[in-house]
């Protein structure tokens, strides 16, 4: 009886533990939000902010970051929550949505030669558009991209697509956050530094991408969200907020100087 007890006992803690973790998935190479440190340890703005969500509710996170595409394919199997995730309307038919971890800056990188004035989605007609394999921009992108108001191109490789715009297979590349983005697939090709004055961001941003953090449905810990969603606003009320957002700013583009 007492050796039942006793197990019983060690159940209910264990499932009490496991109920109080989770699994995140992310993107491994998408500074400076969440990355691939040189220790092959997850870094950045998410991260952080996970951390400290960590440290004041007690929940647990596994983070496993991997490239993109594969990252939303276990999310949407409900094989983990997804952090660097924008919102959509068929998202959130599978998702829970955290409030606003961050915000990205999504804009149009194209090449001196092909500038254009981008004054919303229309000044998109008849333009090819690279942008991440697996990603998505908003309800507003997805309908111009079904209208065939653009052509988009989807790949993996960053760098690639910076290449392609050089050799005027696309028209444009759609890429996050701003600066520090195009800044960052720049400095890891010889060619693209070679190039890097022919590159530029058009003046007007697509718009802020909220990012948030996606919980499926089907992994049925929406408990453990309303605690997460109470640390990060309270973290985005302080001055923490700005510190952790900068640091990894300051980080990322500190290291292209070296």
């Amino acid at each position: 009886m007492r050796l039942l007890l006793v197990l019983s006992l060690f159940l209910s803690f264990s499932q009490l533990a496991f109920a109080d973790s989770l699994v995140i998935v992310g993107d491994d190479n998408a500074k400076p939000k969440n990355w691939m440190n040189t220790d092959g340890k997850p870094a950045g703005i998410m991260i952080d902010l996970l951390d400290e969500v960590s440290a004041r509710t007690g929940i647990t996170f596994d983070y496993q970051l991997m490239p993109w595409k594969r990252a939303l394919k276990l999310s949407s199997l409900g094989q983990g929550s997804i952090i660097g995730f924008s919102k959509t309307s068929e998202r959130e038919k599978t998702w829970h949505y955290s409030v606003p971890m961050y915000f990205d800056e999504l804009v149009f990188v194209t090449t001196k030669d092909k500038w254009f004035q981008f004054d919303g989605l229309s000044s998109l007609n008849g333009r090819s558009v690279a942008i991440k394999l697996g990603a998505t921009y908003g309800d507003d992108f997805e309908q111009a991209r079904r209208d065939k108001v653009l052509r988009v191109v989807e790949t993996t490789d960053r760098k690639g697509q910076l290449q392609m715009l050089m050799f005027g297979r696309v028209d444009t590349v759609l890429m996050s956050p701003g600066r520090v983005a195009l800044e960052s697939t720049l400095a890891e090709n010889k060619f693209l530094m070679e190039h890097r004055n022919d590159y530029i961001i058009l003046e007007k941003p697509f718009k802020l991408d909220s990012n948030f953090l996606g919980m499926p449905k089907s992994l049925g810990k929406t408990s453990l969200l309303a605690k997460i969603n109470k640390a990060l606003e309270e973290i985005r009320s302080e001055p923490l907020y700005e510190q952790i957002v900068e640091r990894n700013i300051e980080k990322v583009l500190a290291a292209l100087e070296e």
